[in-house]
């Protein structure tokens, strides 16, 4: 089930490796992206004649309903930023701290939707007076980050920019009132289970952890069985999850006498589908509510692994638990 939703704008004399790229990409992470075009089912054709055909039309578009957008580059964004539609759509991902990403001249159409003022913004040498003249600082690096802003060069540094673009998107955790993720789960007989099933008519605690090998884990894990004595009494669960293997989730279990289990997500694909992923390669301290619908219904980063301290934990559980 894909948890995130970009849209990658196309338009006449689009750079074909910018474009593709960049949504292959998203769509073998599990993301779905959209190309999104003036009009619905448009073809475009790219600078080699390459074709592309819209599957969304950008007036149809609510970013509200998306994680961000992502702009290639080639003569396209010249056409593009001449849009109302589009500047507009673009702002709006911008003010919602969304992803907006932009590759050789796509920095264009942020540049025309005044958001790169104060900004650092990479791109082709040939849009620095622009930026610059928009108030923001053109940049010689291949890849930029500045806040929810990603752009780079060029094709040539695609899966450097690629990186960044995923990395934010699996570090933001997910929007509340949606339903939540699914994916498999690993419990430390070997045996996989979908987190759905788990957590199927149940309400509870979806609780992300490093791992068992560091101190915080070691030192909190064993701390929570009240919390799931709680938690089961009203018919509900705890679900602890990290990237740890199975086997290193069973030998903590048995040396530590734990009462209760923990599931293994060594693909990480649950992780990055809440919004978790650290550069580190582990999920970060996270807890999150579902309600007995299976819909998301609080979600925190908990660095210190005590729950209770985090704002509105306890009443949400209470209430979502009856």
């Amino acid at each position: 089930m894909a948890v995130r939703r970009i849209i990658v704008l196309v338009e006449s004399q689009y750079q074909e490796l910018e474009l593709w790229y960049p949504l292959l990409r998203l769509r073998e992470a599990g993301i779905e992206a959209k190309l999104v075009g003036i009009n619905v089912e448009e073809t475009f054709y790219g600078r080699h004649g390459f074709p592309a055909r819209a599957e969304m039309a950008i007036s149809l578009i609510n970013a509200r309903d998306f994680d961000g957008v992502i702009i290639p580059g080639g003569f396209a964004p010249d056409y593009l930023r001449r849009l109302p539609v589009v500047l507009n759509l673009v702002r709006e991902f911008y003010q919602g701290g969304k992803l907006v990403a932009a590759i050789s001249r796509g920095p264009w159409v942020l540049v025309s939707a005044d958001i790169v003022r104060g900004k650092r913004i990479a791109g082709l040498v040939s849009i620095k007076d622009d930026v610059n003249n928009a108030g923001g600082d053109f940049t010689d690096l291949p890849v930029m980050v500045d806040g929810n802003i990603i752009t780079a060069q060029g094709p040539d540094y695609l899966p450097f920019f690629m990186e960044e673009v995923l990395y934010f998107l699996w570090q933001n955790k997910l929007c509340l009132d949606r339903p939540s993720p699914d994916g498999w789960l690993t419990d430390t007989t070997g045996n996989t289970v979908l987190l759905s099933q788990l957590c199927r008519g149940k309400a509870g605690v979806i609780l992300f952890f490093d791992s068992v090998f560091s101190p915080q884990g070691s030192q909190m894990l064993p701390s929570y069985l009240s919390l799931k004595e709680e938690i089961e009494k009203k018919k509900g669960i705890l679900i602890p999850i990290s990237s740890d293997t199975f086997f290193a989730q069973r030998e903590f279990i048995e040396q530590n006498n734990l009462p209760f289990p923990l599931w293994s997500d060594s693909s990480a694909q649950v992780i990055k589908a809440f919004g978790v992923w650290d550069r580190s390669y582990l999920a970060r301290w996270a807890a999150f509510l579902v309600d007995r619908q299976g819909f998301l219904r609080y979600g925190e980063d908990c660095p210190g692994g005590d729950l209770d301290n985090l704002p509105g934990f306890r009443r949400k559980l209470e209430s979502i638990l009856g």
